[in-house]
């Protein structure tokens, strides 16, 4: 093992090896009860330990440590609510444990960002037209509940970290755990090297699947799912641990901006290992397939390339360039990465990226068909509802609810279409999602919330143009994640997937709170 290694591990504060040995224990346990069989009964022996932590630790180590554990964040087993996942709890506990411990159950003094006013409207809204006009209150309110434990998260981290040298280690641990999710997406590539692909699919649905979302999205996923190409063949793509290969892209967005504003760091020690990760970062979006991401992309490079050409933070935006061009470079040779793939499985790798690419266009294709036609019965629902029916209740947008029916009964009804239950459908736009269920007065408040943050960002970023700064870097990738983001959802409702939704806000979060404490953490100094 590295000295240099051994010295810095040595080094470290009791707090954090200690959070160390958490997250490779977490690492082990998970590995042990997904290949190894083992019981089970470990995620509560986990969620104990966790627990522990965040009521005897300082709440900022709590958050290093919760960060870290995302990638491993699984369903808690019990006979009542079957995907109930670990974070939730953990995320009360931590919320609860600060407000007692730090506020003194006094609201007086919490900190927002701007745009936390119109998550609260958008919120209150949705609930409100779900109880009024909504067929399923009780899926509404869920949906609310959902959201406000994943917030939990993003006010305390917004509310505890003080110092810019507190802002930049978070930052890392964020990378690391992104960095994590990624690694397991190459582990999960490999798994596809060594035996045929229905073998996988079965293992993976039963053991990985089910462990982190429960029996029955296990089983859905035995006979439908994303994991799989059908163009031009049937391959698989990546997707790491997340439910599909959506939302492991989004994953790649968010690590690629983050890891990018990371290079610009002093510690020069770590620059070469984070440009490699950005690299296999890039390759990992590339294997996803997933088009939405790709044409997404178009946005960010297109600001980027217009800022350069106007003069714009020059000294940052030749940084910004690379990870475009890197992408770039992958889709040029995924040719000959598609031979190697081929040539390393034990089922041949049929999947050109070039050629999936280029069915972006064409309108006939089977995803792009169904896509539109969704799109169309999306529209049309929403000129006779332009009120909104709430959320949780886009089901009814293209389901006949019969009287007497429950969200179990209309929500397992299996969509031929899609070879998806009713629930799991969507509007494969998340704007469209948005007018479906809260009609145009949320759309408003939902364009208000992007306009508030990128408003709030550039306004920054053109003050401080010349800067070269860390904070600065921070606060521009920050801008372009969420172009590439708001791009992307024309095409998909990825965003408010969990684990993308809990990385998304502490982005945003951290990149807000640089942007309002900036002159405070300038004075410090050099990180």
């Amino acid at each position: 093992m590295n000295e240099e290694f051994l010295k810095r591990l040595k080094a470290l504060p009791r707090l954090k090896l200690l959070i160390i040995v958490f997250v490779v224990w977490q690492y082990v346990s998970i590995l042990g009860m997904a290949i190894l069989n083992w019981s089970t009964a470990l995620v509560w022996l986990n969620l104990g330990l966790l627990l522990a932590f965040i009521l005897l630790a300082p709440i900022y180590e709590s958050l290093l440590l919760l960060v870290l554990s995302i990638p491993f964040f699984v369903a808690v087993p019990n006979s009542k609510f079957d995907a109930l996942s670990m974070w939730r709890i953990l995320y009360l506990a931590l919320f609860a444990v600060w407000l007692v411990r730090e506020k003194k159950l006094k609201i007086q003094g919490i900190i927002f960002l701007p745009w936390d006013k119109y998550l609260a409207w958008f919120a209150s809204l949705g609930l409100v037209l779900a109880l009024i006009f909504g067929s399923f209150r009780l899926e509404a309110v869920k949906q609310v509940l959902f959201w406000l434990n994943i917030y939990f998260l993003y006010i305390v981290l917004i509310n505890t970290l003080k110092s810019k040298q507190q802002i930049f280690e978070f930052i890392r641990y964020a990378i690391w755990s992104l960095a994590i999710i990624v690694t397991l997406g190459f582990t999960q590539l490999f798994g596809t090297f060594l035996t045929n692909l229905d073998v996988f699919w079965v293992y993976w649905a039963n053991n990985i699947t089910k462990l982190y979302y429960g029996q029955n999205f296990s089983l859905v996923a035995l006979y439908s799912n994303s994991w799989f190409s059908y163009y031009g063949g049937r391959d698989l793509r990546m997707f790491s641990i997340m439910p599909d290969s959506q939302s492991f892209a989004y994953i790649c967005i968010i690590a690629l901006c983050m890891g990018t504003a990371l290079t610009r760091s002093v510690f020069t020690h770590i620059k070469k290992w984070l440009w490699s990760g950005i690299r296999f970062a890039g390759l990992a979006l590339i294997l996803s397939g997933t088009r939405a991401v790709w044409v997404g992309m178009a946005l960010p490079f297109l600001a980027v390339v217009a800022a350069y050409a106007k003069g714009i933070q020059k000294h940052l935006v030749k940084k910004y360039m690379w990870p475009f061009a890197i992408i770039f470079i992958l889709f040029i040779i995924s040719p000959f990465i598609n031979k190697a793939l081929g040539y390393l499985r034990v089922e041949r790798f049929q999947e050109n990226f070039l050629e999936r690419a280029q069915s972006i266009y064409n309108i006939n294709e089977t995803s792009n068909r169904g896509r539109i036609e969704m799109w169309q019965n999306s529209s049309l629902f929403f000129l006779t509802h332009p009120w909104g029916v709430g959320f949780s209740n886009f089901i009814v947008s293209f389901n006949e609810v019969q009287d007497g029916q429950n969200y179990n009964q209309v929500g397992e009804k299996l969509n031929t279409a899609y070879n998806l239950p009713a629930k799991y459908i969507s509007a494969h736009s998340l704007y469209l999602q948005i007018l479906v269920e809260t009609g145009i007065v949320g759309f408003l408040i939902f364009a208000a919330f992007w306009t508030s943050v990128l408003q709030y960002l550039w306004r920054f970023i053109r003050h401080y143009e010349k800067t070269e700064d860390f904070l600065v870097y921070f606060v521009a990738q920050a801008f372009l994640m969420v172009l590439w983001i708001l791009a992307s959802a024309v095409f998909d409702i990825t965003l408010l997937n969990d684990k993308v939704l809990m990385y998304f806000l502490i982005n945003l979060g951290l990149a807000g709170l640089i942007v309002k404490r900036y002159q405070e953490y300038k004075e410090e100094g050099e990180v």
